[in-house]
């Protein structure tokens, strides 16, 4: 039909017919992309939480949430992986090094320094510390150390007595001995807290006490007067560890005011003779030189003091006649060793009770620091001319 100039003819109807005679294009199928792993993810995260279809997140906006949760979880593994690997054991180092260098300060800082100034300083360090090295390097022995030497030195200044001693007392092992300040002082001065912090110096508090014991307990009876003695129990008849592990005195540093020999030491019955005979052909002629001495020691000193002799002629002879009588034994390796011994020693008082009940079974034994002149000659003798 073509178009006239009829005002009924439709509009756009010759434009149909040529549309009918063209080949209309069918539609592609569209091509379906595989879904990126975030898209997955939200797609996942969509099902375990229900959302709402009529909820519909954006491509753009699921990308973003999925990206801030993976971010939230591999900071949660990062955390949770330096929080067990690294802090926590970094702390537990840290409390134990704070624990032991406690331990250590309150094991040095102890007695009369327990509430010292400086305890409460280095604890506050301790405590602050931020890692196991820096409490470590808080050297606590040598501030230790230099405040028991303070101490020390001025208790040793207030607690000598008229004679320029000082005690002093080993309170865990009730030890006790009596010496010179000036020995006081070098032992102070040579010593750290680990040793300082066990004792204390006292003023002395001693006695004098007799004992009668025989002459293997008398240092071999070369004990004299002025000699300073350790005393030993001996306990040779129960071998226990206990005992034969114990090294230490159970009396130190005691002092020998007076020692007197069994009178029996004093009856002197002495006869020298010496005989020759001169054979001359038929002729033998003996002779024979004989010297006799017979006396008693103590019974001379009573001869002396009645005036029967005279007295300082006597005594001058007679002085040191029992501690003489023993060095010459020493001497010629013969002497009388039944000899019993009465010696009067100054210990601390609070060993008086153990010396007396143990008088039967002590050793009174002579320490080389403190040895008598023969002794030291024989040692030198002994270790630098042999």
């Amino acid at each position: 039909m073509e178009k006239k100039d009829n005002p009924l003819f439709p509009n756009g109807l010759n434009e149909m017919e040529d549309l009918k005679k063209k080949e209309i294009p069918r539609p592609r199928h569209k091509k379906v992309e595989k879904p990126t792993a975030i898209e997955a993810f939200n797609e996942k995260l969509g099902k375990i939480f229900n959302f709402n279809k009529a909820f519909d997140v954006g491509d753009e906006k699921k990308r973003k949430i999925g990206i801030i949760i993976t971010t939230l979880i591999i900071l949660t593994l990062i955390l949770s992986a330096y929080y067990f690997l690294i802090y926590e054991p970094a702390q537990e180092e840290l409390d134990a090094a704070r624990t032991s260098k406690l331990n250590e300060l309150h094991e040095l800082y102890k007695g009369p320094l327990a509430s010292a100034g400086n305890v409460f300083a280095i604890e506050d360090k301790i405590n602050e510390a931020n890692n196991a090295h820096e409490v470590e390097s808080i050297d606590v022995l040598k501030l230790a150390t230099s405040d028991w030497k303070k101490f020390h030195l001025q208790s040793i200044r207030t607690n000598t007595d008229k004679f320029n001693r000082t005690m002093a007392v080993w309170e865990n092992s009730s030890k006790s001995v009596v010496m010179s300040a000036d020995e006081a002082v070098n032992i102070v001065n040579s010593n750290d807290a680990l040793k300082l912090s066990e004792m204390i110096f006292k003023k002395p508090d001693t006695v004098s006490v007799p004992i009668l014991i025989s002459r293997l307990q008398a240092g071999a009876g070369l004990i004299s007067v002025g000699s300073i003695v350790d005393i030993y129990k001996n306990e040779s008849s129960d071998f226990n560890e206990t005992s034969l592990n114990n090294t230490d005195a159970d009396v130190s540093g005691c002092t020998v005011l007076s020692i007197m020999r069994y009178d029996d030491s004093g009856e002197i019955d002495a006869q020298y003779s010496k005989s020759d005979t001169k054979v001359s052909g038929n002729t033998t002629n003996p002779t024979e030189d004989t010297q006799a001495f017979s006396s008693n020691v103590l019974e001379m000193l009573k001869g002396a003091i009645a005036k029967g002799y005279d007295e300082e002629t006597t005594l001058e002879m007679l002085r040191d006649y029992g501690v003489k009588l023993s060095s010459y034994e020493r001497q010629i390796n013969l002497g009388d060793l039944d000899a019993e011994y009465m010696v009067l020693l100054e210990v601390p008082h609070e060993k008086v009770n153990f010396i007396i009940n143990n008088m039967d079974s002590i050793v009174l034994t002579i320490p080389t620091a403190n040895a008598p002149s023969w002794m030291e000659g024989q040692l030198t003798s002994t270790y630098q001319n042999g």
